[in-house]
């Protein structure tokens, strides 16, 4: 049987890139009767401080599900560009731990069945992790604490927005180690990957690709001989079947959520 040259890789990244671009089109939009057309119903019903929440919620909910998704698929592109035989497998296996990590978070975001309170818990819980980071680089910048609102969303507006839907303040938990909202506990890295690769058997991959992305010598090694770099078509076909397989299970749920598998649309 014949080799995958690197070209055909990038073609075959290349395709799964140009299937699943259609799910972050602005245009899309949810099927009659689809588990998001659902949930959009439920939340205008749902009671806040003083008054229903409304769309929104959810809405910002499914637009940082779909925005990290928009993330991975750049990420995906990116390796297409750099797979020219100009480069080692280096830059390729950063970009594709890059896209694992950010397609985790979006597969979290989309979990079917939770329900709409949950899953605006679980974007509280995002934001409010991202907040922290926000107010950490705004400090480092040398920004007032005052001013931090003009840098990131900050922690003091994401617990009114929070006691203005009626739910509990997204915090951090000293037991859990985590973000966490009500019941909502953002996982670390690892386990979401290896939860979103659990049908696959690929549980070192977050911990070899890591090892790229930090300089390790055990990674490094399978990219140099006698300190000199190569090209690695082995490692190129690793990075290209894990990036395209990461593209999936998210593709999947926004695809059911958003009722497109449904025949009579």
């Amino acid at each position: 049987m014949d080799e995958i040259t690197l070209d055909a890789q990038a073609k075959l990244l290349r395709d799964v890139i140009d299937i699943h671009t259609v799910l972050v089109d602005p245009r899309l939009t949810p099927a009659p009767g689809s588990p998001l057309t659902d949930e959009l119903r439920a939340a205008r019903e749902e009671q806040g401080q003083g008054a229903a929440w409304g769309e929104e919620p959810i809405q910002a909910a499914y637009v940082q599900a779909t925005m990290n998704y928009s993330v991975a698929l750049e990420h995906a592109k990116a390796m297409v560009a750099l797979m020219t035989g100009a480069f080692t497998a280096v830059p390729i296996i950063v970009l594709a731990r890059a896209l694992v990590d950010v397609a985790s978070q979006a597969w979290w975001l989309l979990e079917p069945e939770i329900g709409h309170v949950a899953r605006v818990c679980r974007h509280e819980v995002v934001r409010h992790r991202s907040a922290v980071e926000g107010q950490r680089a705004a400090k480092a910048d040398g920004l007032a604490e005052a001013d931090y609102r003009v840098y990131t969303e900050t922690t003091g507006q994401l617990e009114e927005r929070s006691r203005a839907l009626n739910l509990p303040e997204p915090q951090w938990s000293k037991n859990d180690r985590t973000y966490v909202c009500s019941a909502e506990k953002l996982p670390n890295a690892t386990d979401l990957i290896r939860g979103m690769f659990a049908k696959v058997d690929v549980p070192s991959v977050y911990n070899l690709y890591s090892g790229y992305s930090h300089g390790q010598l055990f990674a490094l090694l399978r990219e140099f001989e006698r300190g000199q770099p190569i090209i690695n078509e082995e490692s190129f076909k690793g990075a290209v079947a894990v990036a395209s397989y990461a593209l999936y299970p998210p593709a999947e749920r926004l695809i059911s959520l958003f009722g497109l598998d449904q025949e009579d649309r």
